[in-house]
């Protein structure tokens, strides 16, 4: 009997795929569920999985299926791509040896637990996180400099090449200089254009403080747009995130004062969530299968956070969920689609990222880039971040936080070890705005649609277009292959002039 070596490649590599959703959960519980005298001992299972994950994708007998796979003449598109990706796992882990791979993750396991300790309870001081961000930021950088010795590139590459595969910090200098080109003059324009709109102030207890019907809220919008909770479920984390595995997402958010920004969070990691139900079926487990980079995935959370969400056909919509779910009296003058359009998308510097509007968001997220280039570059110190943090809020944003849970500890990546992710926030956008662009004008009644909270077009077209593509092709042949055309900054920037100053 003749043997398929592509099919046993396929068997191999799935064993590493659940290991990873497995690992997936086991952060969601992190964040979730897992009492915090529990974190040594998550960090032994982290390992243990870590480890277990990267001697099997070192496994010389995958390595021999991957040879003799390439010999095959038959192979589809997508096996193809499948290959070649595996391939890239592999050559990429072989040069790592295990006892990096398992103090680098017992470091991120360390930090991690110290990060969620100090946002539970407000502390803000930077001082106890030094010792442990140096020690894991080293190892880091010494992953990088061997990847980066393997693909012939820097070390900051190296990192971008873990969350947007060939991505060059390069290419980001060119988008990131085009973007500080115009973003501070339209930032001044935008502001004095608000000041002729008139804004009535919403009250304070514009909806019960109850969690619950809060919560209730969130979860109608999910299910307005699609969402099926057969497959994903909605919790309270101190960060928000979407994590999970395949067909099982795990979406959470926080509740602060403005329910508002606990919203726009929820419909931010509900794109994620559809990204993540609509890979291809049939390519579930296996590499292509996956959703691309994140630069694209992080397009799917804005294309519904920014371009649809904060529309004010949406907002026409929103308005009976706000009534009929939260109580919201809308016979008052202030509660209207007009007076909330005007409330979310009002711009005002800020100093939380998450929270932060979509003229301003892209300069959180080139402070962040900056510095974190410098760090895994070996050009700036890691007690050094909190001064240059708010070097750069002054510069692009003209305003200086009160304390670091203001600044730089208001994220979780860089204390879980993901250095090189958020440039991909803002390139998101900028596909994201391209992408609705296109959407526009394949589905003419697009704008009526949202208004009467009928989105099952438009998640078609995304599921078509973007979601069960998986991994087959990169980014840019992506967006070429649904616009038509190469990434484009000027649909970004159409946007934002079309709905801040018009």
């Amino acid at each position: 009997m003749k043997i398929n070596f592509y099919k046993e490649l396929e068997k191999k590599y799935e064993e590493i795929y659940l290991i990873h959703e497995a690992k997936s959960i086991l952060r969601w519980d992190e964040h979730v569920m897992l009492p915090l005298g529990a974190h040594s001992y998550r960090t032994d299972q982290y390992v243990t999985l870590q480890l277990l994950s990267h001697q099997k994708i070192r496994d010389k007998k995958l390595y021999n299926l991957i040879k003799k796979s390439e010999r095959i003449k038959k192979l589809n598109i997508w096996e193809k791509k499948n290959l070649h990706l595996i391939k890239k796992h592999y050559t990429e882990s072989s040069v790592l040896d295990d006892k990096l791979i398992e103090k680098t993750t017992r470091a991120q396991s360390d930090l991690s637990k110290l990060w969620l300790e100090f946002r539970e309870k407000k502390k803000s001081s930077f001082k106890p996180f030094i010792p442990k961000l140096e020690k894991l930021l080293g190892l880091i950088r010494i992953e990088a400099k061997i990847l980066s010795k393997k693909k012939k590139c820097s070390l900051y590459d190296a990192q971008l090449d873990h969350y947007e595969m060939g991505l060059k910090s390069d290419k980001i200098d060119v988008i990131f200089d085009q973007l500080i080109s115009f973003l501070p003059d339209l930032l001044k324009e935008v502001l004095n254009f608000q000041k002729k709109k008139k804004i009535i102030p919403l009250k304070k207890d514009l909806f019960p403080d109850l969690p619950e019907i809060l919560e209730r809220m969130n979860k109608k919008f999910m299910c307005a747009l699609g969402f099926n909770f057969l497959y994903g479920r909605l919790d309270v984390s101190v960060h928000p995130f979407c994590g999970g595995t395949y067909r099982d997402v795990r979406i959470t958010t926080r509740y602060e004062k403005n329910y508002f920004d606990s919203l726009m969070a929820v419909l931010h990691e509900t794109g994620h969530a559809f990204y993540n139900l609509g890979t291809p079926e049939k390519w579930k487990y296996q590499a292509v299968g996956e959703p691309l980079g994140m630069a694209v995935h992080e397009s799917q959370s804005l294309f519904w956070e920014m371009q649809v969400c904060r529309s004010y056909e949406f907002l026409k919509f929103a308005m009976s969920i706000f009534e009929k779910w939260g109580g919201l009296e809308i016979n008052k003058k202030e509660n209207n689609a007009e007076n909330f359009y005007k409330i979310f998308t009002k711009v005002k510097p800020s100093f939380i990222r998450v929270n932060a509007d979509e003229v301003t968001y892209p300069l959180h997220v080139i402070l962040r880039y900056k510095i974190e280039k410098e760090l895994i570059e070996g050009n700036m110190k890691v007690k050094d971040i909190p001064k240059v943090w708010n070097m750069y809020m002054k510069k692009y944003l003209g305003i200086t936080p009160k304390n670091n849970l203001e600044g730089c500890l208001q994220d979780t990546h860089w204390f879980d070890g993901t250095f090189g992710y958020f440039p991909t926030y803002t390139l998101g956008a900028l596909y994201a705005a391209q992408f609705f662009a296109k959407a526009k004008k394949q589905i003419p009644s697009l704008s009526n649609e949202i208004a009467k909270g009928k989105f099952t077009k438009l998640l078609k077209w995304l599921r078509d277009n973007i979601h069960q593509k998986g991994s087959l092709y990169t980014s840019d042949e992506l967006i070429k292959k649904v616009t038509g055309e190469e990434l484009n900054i000027e649909y970004f920037k159409n946007h934002l002039v079309e709905r801040y100053l018009n």
